[in-house]
């Protein structure tokens, strides 16, 4: 909640002056992505930076947009196991190539 808060603040701070310099359009724009960003960054909470670090690699093709759904489904097929909250690779040959960021290239 605190997060939100001083989201919502600076939103509206950073809004209204790049609507004074660029425009409504631009500063409504701006000011309610920057509210957000800054208000999840404010928190500190690992759910905000999971939730920009997720859309940051779906947005660059290098996560499904879908995580939850694609690790449920790869826990089903036997990919996945699961203990407690994380996800481990049953196969160590799939974990050592997915690990390797040569493969990327």
């Amino acid at each position: 909640m605190p997060g939100l808060v001083v989201g919502l603040l600076f939103g509206l701070g950073y809004g209204l002056v790049v609507w004074l310099a660029a425009g409504p359009v631009v500063g409504i724009a701006f000011g309610l992505v920057g509210g957000l960003v800054f208000g999840l960054l404010f928190v500190g909470a690992a759910w905000g930076w999971f939730a920009i670090a997720r859309a940051w690699l779906a947005v660059a093709g290098r996560l499904p947009w879908q995580l939850m759904t694609f690790l449920d489904d790869a826990h089903h097929r036997g990919v996945l196991r699961q203990a407690g909250a994380v996800y481990q690779f049953r196969h160590a040959r799939l974990h050592d190539h997915l690990a390797d960021v040569d493969h990327l290239k």
